[in-house]
């Protein structure tokens, strides 16, 4: 079982998490670290504020790449009933109050305080030990401000099934924002807090859950076997027999990455489709079969872009010329399934695994 593990005379035992006391514990934990966010593309975060107010409201976090691209940054327990839905809509509207804002606005208004508070005149003074490179950062961050060019993350302790799907959603269809949806888990060890920041891909809810009472244990929508048998069950049954066929090509290719110890097989069954998912050594896919279970629905790839792009940036090119993929995407369904793309995306497993 995943988790942090204790050694207490003889015996190993599982440490379970402690729970946050407030959202505004979390908040601060960001702030002080904000490095600590496991964010696709790996971005160096170089400023971030708390209690920032726009549109009305206050975003939790307003932080900023070294890029010049505005992170805004939402923060809630799973127990707040807002992580399910009211979320995503908050985040959303700090984006768009900050979107076609002037540099000018964004320095005297909405950061005007926490800078003065900080004993800064400019959001340049405060970042000039990680960017030495004014002028070019602050290009940057008036093109990010007048396109609407933002990233969005959400921190939670626990990641809902609900929000997993809405980001996931999220990512797909808005081309000028980035998605991460994060949890963090914090555990007391000899009297240290320990964090634990896990990043949640899109259309992927994470096997890993934090070790809880018996009683606040959630059992989860999809079951998971290991290997290609029981997805290959699902096909066997398919009426269709060219598309079995085909299908059962795809499978192959898998098996014989596996073989080859690239990635690890196993097979997720929901209540509408199975996933044959192929697991790098953390757990996450680069890419997954899905079969619905419903016959007039399609059955696709789905291609993880963002793992992609930190597990094997050499392969990324190939893999997106030959899936005709939205590279600034996170996540995305290739319009063939080609050898070229196959051939692609072995590669880009091979060299997550260390196997070039």
């Amino acid at each position: 079982m995943t988790g942090i593990w204790r050694k207490d005379g003889e015996k190993w035992s599982l440490v379970g998490p402690s729970d946050f006391s407030n959202e505004e514990e979390l908040h601060d934990r960001i702030v002080e670290a904000p490095e600590m966010l496991p964010l696709s593309g790996q971005p160096e975060i170089v400023a971030a504020y708390r209690e920032v107010p726009l549109g009305g409201g206050s975003a939790d976090v307003l932080a900023f790449e070294a890029s010049g691209r505005p992170v805004v940054i939402e923060v809630k327990l799973s127990r707040n009933a807002e992580a399910r839905r009211a979320v995503v809509a908050q985040a959303l509207a700090y984006a768009a109050a900050l979107h076609g804002a002037t540099v000018e606005e964004l320095e005297n208004s909405t950061l005007g305080s926490h800078l003065r508070k900080e004993g800064h005149a400019t959001l340049a003074n405060s970042i000039e030990e990680n960017v030495p490179d004014s002028s070019g950062f602050y290009a940057s961050l008036e093109k990010f401000l007048a396109e609407g060019s933002f990233r969005i993350v959400f921190v939670l302790d626990e990641a809902p099934t609900q929000l997993v799907t809405l980001a996931g959603y999220l990512e797909v269809v808005a081309d000028r924002i980035t998605v991460d949806l994060v949890t963090v888990s914090a555990y007391e060890v000899n009297g240290a807090q320990i964090l634990l920041p896990q990043r949640i891909d899109p259309e992927r809810v994470p096997e890993f859950a934090p070790v809880r009472s018996r009683a606040s244990r959630r059992s989860s929508s999809v079951q998971t076997t290991e290997g290609s048998a029981a997805f290959r069950e699902a096909i066997d049954a398919l009426e269709d027999e060219e598309l079995a066929g085909r299908l059962r090509t795809y499978v192959e290719w898998a098996e014989r990455l596996e073989a080859e110890g690239a990635c690890r097989l196993d097979t997720g069954e929901g209540s509408a489709r199975y996933s044959l998912r192929l697991r790098l050594a953390g757990m996450n896919t680069i890419v997954a079969f899905v079969l619905p279970k419903e016959p007039s629905e399609e059955h696709h790839f789905w291609i993880q872009i963002g793992v992609a792009r930190r597990e094997a940036p050499r392969a990324l090119p190939a893999l997106i010329k030959a899936g005709g993929l939205d590279e600034t995407k996170q996540a995305g369904s290739p319009g063939a399934i080609t050898d070229e793309l196959l051939d692609a995306l072995a590669q880009a497993y091979r060299e997550a695994a260390g196997r070039e």
